[in-house]
């Protein structure tokens, strides 16, 4: 037992931990880079005794993770419908299986970073569509239940972080942190290596990182954790009074758990999606001018890979200094992002349709014109609230005495519309919109939204739908 508890055998089991992480790195991450995050991991456990004599450095990271973690955990809090929906992307990738060949564009070894065109369309046909399974999997449980696993996890994330700046159950805590970012960077790592899920979703829609900025905050966390533990001894209570602090932890506890079950039941408190009141939903679908506006454009750094076919090599060339000798033939291009712009649409998939004629209707629904409208959006139609209907007859016929334009938007077929109209009476318009692009629009299913000349004037969950009375306000 004593052996066990040795620095002898920490620095082995580390040393081994790490070297079977480096030796097992992946194409697509730099193995320079893993090895010296992994020496700095192996440094900071073993010696622990120099690293938690640094009181400051403790008490820095106890900062950084405790508020992290509570900033982190109260942006999905503020949205937890939106979370589950990234949470049911996972489980959907998971469900299918976890593959993943890892390959990296281009020849790593030559340091060409692209695919010859022929083979890169090749690639692109040998892809077959995952097999459906006619069984249900743990994953399928998960979907099935990823709202309320995202309510549990958002709540987790900022007791945790309250529970680490109190200094409550300091060793319990830092072990249940460490569980989480060890889970999350694996999320994070087989996405981005993996390309399976385009965004994490750590942050919600207010801040939006890309799964290896995601994979590096969490590696960031996983070191900063360690220097939490080096430095547990002096993750002391933040107060003395034990009564303070137990009122401090139950409030906070239940405060935790209680926000994402508020906005789940009502709408996010503070609105960071694209379709946010105040938006003009023609405006914000259209790019940019950036001499009328003065946005900044992308901007990119284009290479040039030709293949020189006297020697059968590989010459890289920028844009000023492309050939014109025949004996060069085009090989594959690249691209790299230099500048992320602000040009680009923030609304990009919001399309609607009539489903009897195929006509496109944004201008027609979203003309500055159309002084007042109301659209009920339903991304599901067959998971629909359907409680309250009659509400929403009530408000669409008193809309239709006042000439004000009610419909509904849903990404359902004619048959699926058809059995909705039955089962509730539903005589207004129906139109066509992306489901996807429907989950954005409004965390409610259904929910209501109020259009004044083409600009989101006013957005209701079912749960608080208005009444017809609301029409006589000014």
């Amino acid at each position: 037992m004593s052996l066990l508890k040795s620095r002898w055998f920490r620095l082995g089991v580390s040393v081994l931990i790490a070297a079977i992480f480096f030796f097992i790195c992946p194409p697509c991450f730099d193995r320079i880079t893993l090895g010296m995050v992994l020496l700095g991991l192996v440094l900071i456990v073993n010696l622990d005794m120099i690293f938690g004599r640094v009181h400051i450095l403790t008490q820095l990271a106890r900062l950084a993770v405790g508020g992290l973690f509570i900033f982190s955990g109260f942006i999905k809090a503020n949205d937890p419908v939106g979370f589950s929906y990234k949470l049911e992307e996972y489980f959907e990738v998971f469900d299918a299986g976890f593959s993943c060949d890892m390959k990296v564009a281009g020849d790593k070894k030559a340091g060409i970073p692209c695919v010859k065109e022929e083979q890169k369309a090749a690639e692109t046909a040998a892809i077959a569509p995952a097999a459906v399974k006619d069984e249900k999997t743990i994953w399928h449980f998960f979907a099935e239940h990823s709202l309320l696993l995202a309510i549990v996890l958002c709540g987790a994330e900022i007791v945790l972080g309250l529970f680490l700046l109190l200094g409550f159950k300091v060793r319990w805590t830092l072990w249940l942190l460490l569980a989480m970012i060890v889970f999350f960077s694996f999320l994070t790592f087989y996405s981005a290596c993996c390309n399976k899920v385009t965004s994490c979703g750590c942050f919600g829609d207010a801040i939006k990182l890309t799964p290896w900025e995601s994979f590096w905050k969490d590696l960031i966390l996983l070191i900063l954790i360690a220097v939490l533990f080096a430095g547990e001894k002096h993750l002391k209570p933040l107060f003395k009074n034990t009564i303070l602090t137990a009122g401090l932890i139950g409030i906070g506890t239940f405060l935790s758990f209680a926000f994402p079950v508020y906005t789940w039941q009502h709408l996010p408190v503070i609105d960071f999606r694209p379709y946010k009141i105040g938006t003009h939903i023609l405006t914000a679908s259209k790019n940019k001018d950036p001499k009328l506006t003065g946005c900044v454009t992308d901007s990119f750094h284009i290479t040039y890979y030709l293949r020189n076919t006297l020697v059968d090599t590989i010459g890289k060339f920028e844009i000023s200094e492309y050939p014109s000798d025949s004996i060069w033939e085009y090989y594959c291009r690249h691209d790299e992002l230099v500048r992320k712009g602000n040009c680009n649409a923030t609304i990009g998939d919001f399309s609607i349709s009539n489903p009897e004629t195929g006509e496109a209707m944004n201008d027609q629904l979203f003309a500055s014109g159309i002084r007042n409208s109301y659209m009920l959006v339903m991304y599901d139609i067959e998971k629909a609230d359907l409680s309250r209907m009659k509400e929403v007859n009530a408000f669409a016929a008193a809309c239709a005495a006042k000439n004000i334009p009610f419909y509904a938007l849903s990404s359902a077929s004619a048959e699926q519309v058809e059995a909705f109209r039955k089962a509730t009476g539903a005589t207004y318009p129906m139109y066509t919109a992306d489901g996807t692009a429907l989950k954005t629009v409004v965390r409610s299913n259904p929910g209501l939204v109020q259009m004044y000349r083409g600009v989101v004037l006013n957005m209701w969950h079912i749960n608080d739908f208005p009444a017809p009375d609301y029409l006589n306000k000014p």
